[in-house]
């Protein structure tokens, strides 16, 4: 590399670094990987960088927004601790600041101080004019209570001379909210996947509380399940949990048509058509949805007919009035098209008028999400009154078409797509295919759209599982038309989101687990631990440790399991078909898929030795259900917090529910249907023989 090119890359890097672009990562491999240039300027330029008048002046202006007249949008207070902000002003700057307190409870305080008075803490010079970081600490100037912040997003303001500076403060307890300590152990299945006699092809309200109710049972203490989030399932279609319409809305397709709330009677033929889905080999999405769509709009009418029925839904609409908007966006892309970044200016702007849609779809979006809502709740309640919390699963992102992109465009960022870089599992790495959220501008909003849809999802549960939780911390953004090896990391205020996920923990009593699985930053493990939460352990990634102990330790605050949705079922691994099966994919190498066989081999024969030497397993047992069995009973005594026991790894399923890298062509992720309905659960011996082990394994620790 000449000087020339390499002092242009270096320029090219300190810039990304100003907006927090991680110009290299360690992959698994422990390996180096930076970012090339052309990736570099694809991020930056998907930032906000000026960089028409080269990359020296988009640094200078960068700086200048950093730096001048400028109060951080979020500053994180914990446990009700002492608040210190920071100023960057310039070092000439002097005068009086007013400065307003304003707490969520609707409390004010004032007090005024001089700019000169404030300790400097650092400085920067910028074309030859310095610019200082003065520390204004509130509690010196007796803004806070005297018991210290609440708990609870603040308002503090500034006014310099007719500059008004703001910020969003976030006290929040430092630790996430734990129950009493208490071994607790569950069952995983998807909800699609569910399905019973009465089912319209998918798995539906009716069918999670009947599945709760074998839980409770079996004595379980939570159900967990893939996220049950709007999808587009018409057109556009894409039946993935992880690329929902909104993470502020649920899916319709998990009404009970014949339950209450609205008119459940009078379905007529609907239920006999609906039976012969559940024949389908795979869960039929389309299908069921647009059946439950004509059943729905149907009832919706006749509901509506009333003045009671438009009142109760009203109502309804008045206690969460996003739905009305959301209603309308679904109705929109009915008559305008599936992608609203074809629509005219105005309408893709997030501007609908009257003629953008039909009043029945309008009609129809909005009682459908009434139906869920409150069927959902009900389940939930009805789980609670049996001790059994509902596990939801929380995505890391939303469809590029979807509501979320559309509503909230000054967050999302149009020119990237969210994915993971290549690995030994898929070596091609993965693009996802959603729009990442700009830092800066989720910063500026005072993270009001994560505040809503995480309550969203904690009103009703107890658990909430995040995808993807590496995100906190940084997220790998792929250039749109580029691949997974074009992709590069860029860096998230993860203090922020920490306190924002705390908060909310603490005021739901809920419990939240990450999903860390992957390439993880070096700062992951130790603040998830600082802030308490329950992190993954995963037996088929963690066959790691030496030949008379393969399985790695097993900490106390873990969801343990022996595979996640994206890994293969037990019966599966354990016999090499996910190999087999993603080499004939494409999506692992003839190399890979030989070294994972002989890697797996010798580690499979240790950890047969090494549960009957912990007397788990009988010398002659060798089966598929034995193993199964005593890896469970394994995981059942270790010190785990959680035990998440995967529904159709009990009677040993080999077929995946989803396999990374893959698409629509190659794999039908996320449409497996559950080879048994729930009312075969209780006459399954192999199920209840394997759920009396866990639930003895459980109650001994």
């Amino acid at each position: 590399m000449n000087s020339r090119r390499s002092s242009g890359l270096g320029e090219l890097r300190r810039l990304a670094n100003l907006y927090n672009i991680q110009t290299s990562y360690l992959d698994m491999d422990k390996k180096r990987v930076w970012a090339g240039p052309d990736s570099l300027l694809a991020a930056l330029t998907a930032r906000g960088a000026q960089l028409e008048a080269g990359v020296p002046l988009a640094r200078r202006q960068r700086l200048l927004d950093l730096w001048s007249w400028r109060l951080d949008p979020v500053v994180v207070a914990w446990d009700r601790g002492p608040v210190a902000v920071h100023l960057r002003v310039p070092a000439t700057a002097t005068g009086r600041a007013e400065v307003e307190l304003n707490l969520e409870n609707g409390e004010a305080s004032r007090a005024a101080v001089t700019i000169e008075s404030l300790a400097v803490t650092s400085s920067q010079e910028i074309d030859g004019k310095r610019f200082v970081e003065r520390s204004l600490d509130l509690s010196a100037l007796g803004l806070p209570p005297k018991d210290g912040l609440p708990f609870g997003y603040h308002a503090l303001s500034v006014n310099i001379a007719g500059r008004l500076l703001e910020s969003c403060i976030i006290c929040a307890p430092t630790k996430f909210y734990a129950p009493a300590a208490r071994k607790r152990w569950g069952i995983f299945a998807p909800l699609y996947a569910l399905h019973s006699q009465r089912s319209w092809g998918v798995g539906d309200l009716t069918d999670l509380s009947n599945f709760i109710e074998f839980a409770a049972g079996e004595q379980a203490d939570f159900v967990a399940t893939l996220p049950v989030l709007a999808s587009f399932l018409d057109n556009p279609f894409d039946p993935s949990p992880y690329a929902p319409v909104s993470r502020l809305f649920w899916n319709e397709l998990y009404v009970d048509p014949a339950v209450p709330p609205g008119n459940g009677a009078g379905l007529r033929d609907w239920p006999k058509v609906a039976s012969l889905l559940n024949d389908e080999d795979l869960v039929p999405h389309r299908a069921a949805m647009a059946l439950k769509r004509q059943a729905m709009d149907w009832q919706a009418g006749n509901f509506l007919a009333s003045a009671k029925g438009r009142a109760q839904l009203d109502a309804f609409l008045d206690s969460k009035p996003k739905t009305r908007d959301y209603a309308r966006f679904r109705a929109a892309v009915e008559r305008l098209g599936p992608n609203w970044r074809h629509w005219p200016d105005e309408q893709r702007s997030g501007k609908l008028t009257a003629q953008d849609y039909e009043p029945r779809a309008v009609n129809y979006h909005s009682y459908a999400q009434w139906r869920v809502d409150t069927q959902l709740r009900a389940v939930a309640t009805a789980a609670k009154s049996k001790n059994v919390s509902l596990y939801l699963d929380l995505p890391i992102g939303v469809h590029a078409c979807g509501y979320d992109a559309w509503r909230y465009q000054d967050l999302f960022v149009d020119a990237m797509s969210v994915g993971a870089p290549p690995d030994p599992v898929t070596n091609s790495g993965q693009n996802w295919g959603f729009p990442p959220i700009d830092p800066d501008a989720l910063r500026r909003s005072g993270y009001g759209y994560l505040r809503d849809y995480l309550r969203h999802h904690l009103s009703v549960a107890g658990v909430l599982r995040l995808d993807h939780v590496m995100g906190l911390h940084r997220l790998y953004w792929i250039p749109v038309g580029g691949s997974a090896h074009d992709g590069l990391y860029v860096s998230n205020p993860y203090e922020e989101l920490y306190a924002v996920h705390s908060l909310e923990s603490y005021r739901h009593e809920a419990v939240i687990i990450g999903e860390d699985l992957g390439v993880a930053s070096r700062e992951l493990p130790r603040n998830l631990n600082r802030h308490g939460v329950t992190r993954l352990y995963v037996v088929e990634i963690s066959l790691l440790g030496p030949p008379e102990e393969p399985l790695l330790p097993i900490p106390k605050r873990v969801a343990a399991s022996i595979g996640t949705h994206d890994l293969p079922p037990f019966a599966s691994w354990w016999q090499d078909l996910d190999i087999e099966g993603r080499k004939a994919l494409g999506v692992l190498s003839e190399e890979r898929a030989s070294i994972e066989s002989e890697e797996r081999a010798p580690k499979r024969r240790q950890l047969i030795a090494y549960l009957r030497n912990k007397g788990l397993l009988a010398p002659d047992a060798e089966g598929l259900g034995d193993v199964l069995g005593a890896l469970l009973k394994f995981l059942g005594s270790s010190a785990a917090d959680w035990l998440v026991v995967s529904l159709e790894d009990l009677w040993l399923e080999t077929q995946p529910q989803n396999v990374p890298g893959t698409t629509d062509d190659q794999q039908p992720n996320w449409r497996h249907r559950a080879a048994h309905g729930i009312e075969e659960l209780d006459k399954l011996p192999e199920v209840r023989q394997t759920l009396a082990a866990v639930r003895e394994a459980r109650a001994k620790m």
